[in-house]
């Protein structure tokens, strides 16, 4: 089985390929460590607990309403308070998703609790698109809902672990675990 994805940078990687076109990163060691190794199993990981994750969320909405609250002063939309909602969730997606891209799944929150968003199946970087849909909801009024559905919809899937806690994290196909 190849690398899909680089372990780097997180780029797609062509078939057969030894370095990642994107970042330079030279593959063929990683292949043939990963051909002679087992194959990661649920009993060599451990996920993050949902404290973990929640306090590294409560971290990283500090430092988005810290980016924010200055810009919101120059660009304040008044009395249209939904545009200004719009423009929060702007700033908050891209934090999320640009740190958890280029700053190997994660975020500050996440550096500092030790912890990370990988891909699902080989526990490495996952893909930019994936870490776009994973952050749909993480700086909106919706990621109560989408943690309650995700409670409610993936429960009798991970018996007595919580690996997928939110609706747009089984969508994405990425798991947070401990570094």
């Amino acid at each position: 089985m190849g690398l899909n994805y680089c372990p780097k940078c997180g780029s797609k990687l062509e078939e057969n390929t030894s370095k990642c076109a994107y970042c330079g990163y030279d593959t063929s060691e990683r292949k043939n460590q990963q051909q002679n190794s087992v194959r990661f199993s649920d009993s060599n990981i451990v996920y993050a607990d949902f404290f973990q994750r929640a306090i590294a969320w409560f971290i990283d909405m500090i430092i988005v309403i810290i980016i924010s609250s200055p810009l919101s002063l120059f660009l304040n939309f008044g009395s249209l308070l939904l545009l200004t909602n719009v423009y929060n969730f702007a700033i908050g997606f891209c934090y999320f998703w640009l740190l958890e891209t280029f700053n190997n799944g994660q975020t500050l929150g996440k550096v500092i609790l030790k912890i990370r968003t990988v891909n699902d199946e080989n526990f490495e970087v996952s893909n930019p698109t994936m870490y776009a849909i994973n952050n749909l909801s993480k700086a909106s009024g919706f990621l109560l809902l989408d943690i309650i559905l995700g409670i409610l919809l993936y429960y009798s899937e991970q018996q007595s672990y919580r690996k997928i806690l939110r609706v747009t994290q089984h969508l994405a196909h990425v798991v947070v675990v401990k570094v």
